[in-house]
């Protein structure tokens, strides 16, 4: 309902003070709500900035100390393409080292088993064969 002033009641100006109270507690709450929220990605935006900073400045110190080495190099007759191609050969090796390597556990591994049941074979014949030797002693001479 729309009033006027001639028609608003005391009991109606009570009601839209609280509703304007209301929603000015509503707005405060939001607004503090929305002052934590930014402190807080101000915090995480500044960690992560200070992250990055680190990160570009590992950077610049690798790129220096691969131009030193590089330089280093060439000063005493290497050549930087023969050292990557050292490098690559090598990583390859290791590559080959850690496959044949699992290989190697993995045939161990086959030769255990094949060991266990081999063993387990064995103590079948054993037993089966002292299992034939009792039944034929107690079904007697004549039913062999």
């Amino acid at each position: 309902m729309r009033h006027t002033a001639d028609t608003i009641t005391d009991d109606d100006l009570d009601a839209l003070y609280e509703r304007v109270r209301q929603a000015e507690h509503e707005a405060d709450v939001a607004v503090a709500s929305a002052a934590r929220l930014a402190a807080l990605v101000g915090k995480r935006a500044e960690r992560a900035e200070r992250a990055a900073e680190g990160q570009q400045s590992r950077a610049r110190i690798a790129e220096t100390e691969l131009r030193v080495l590089r330089a280093g190099l060439r000063a005493n007759g290497a050549d930087s393409t023969q050292i990557q191609n050292l490098w690559a050969q090598i990583r390859l090796r290791n590559r080959q080292w850690r496959d044949e390597k699992q290989r190697t556990a993995s045939a161990e591994a086959a030769v255990e088993r094949a060991r266990a049941v081999a063993s387990r074979w064995a103590v079948l014949r054993a037993y089966g064969s002292a299992a034939y030797e009792l039944r034929a002693a107690l079904d007697g001479p004549e039913e062999r």
